[in-house]
């Protein structure tokens, strides 16, 4: 018994509660649906970014046992970005989650990201019970031209990416599918269940 109040004390003094108020605020999601931030996490999210949840789904960024190593996880949504999210699913450790203008990532239930990254200006799928190890990249643009008078940009001044120029294509990945150590997934890449 005494384990347990002792558990449940360390996740109430683990949690990011302004993280997490400000996440309900934000997120579009049933009464039956849960988020938790764990401290050291990073949340951005523009006015305009969404994050959907579906019946009874849980949403937990940086997972208590990561708060000894200092490890962060990142959370950025620009605008007309949207995070879908059906059932559970947690950010371990250095993720991060990047949606770009106008980019949907969408995310299957029991899947959950260790360290790795989600880069999506199109359009991500990773399917359900779908585990991703730490260094993983997943990335749905190129985000530049491999020549060297077309770089991607507009100009000097502007850093956003220029589409005419990058090679963009959605990324899917199926159900029960895990991604070991330092892999790349590359735009157009479509992995099986």
């Amino acid at each position: 018994m005494l384990r347990k109040v002792v558990k449940y004390c360390n996740i109430l003094l683990a949690v990011n509660w302004l993280q997490t108020f400000y996440m309900y605020m934000r997120v579009r999601k049933p009464r039956s649906s849960s988020i938790r931030v764990i401290h050291k996490s990073s949340i951005c999210l523009a006015q305009s970014a969404k994050i959907e949840m579906e019946e009874n789904s849980f949403f937990e960024i940086n997972r208590q046992d990561y708060l000894t190593t200092g490890e962060k996880s990142t959370l950025f949504i620009a605008e007309n970005g949207v995070l879908k999210i059906s059932g559970s699913f947690t950010m371990h450790g250095e993720s991060k989650i990047m949606i770009h203008k106008g980019g949907v990532v969408e995310i299957g239930n029991h899947s959950y990201l260790n360290g790795g990254s989600v880069e999506c200006s199109s359009h991500v799928y990773i399917g359900e019970e779908c585990a991703i190890a730490n260094g993983v990249r997943i990335l749905d643009n190129n985000w530049h031209d491999v020549s060297e008078t077309n770089k991607g940009y507009e100009n000097d001044d502007d850093l956003s990416v220029n589409n005419d120029y990058c090679s963009i294509r959605p990324v899917k990945i199926g159900n029960h599918v895990w991604i070991a150590t330092n892999a790349i997934v590359l735009p157009g890449v479509t992995i099986g269940d």
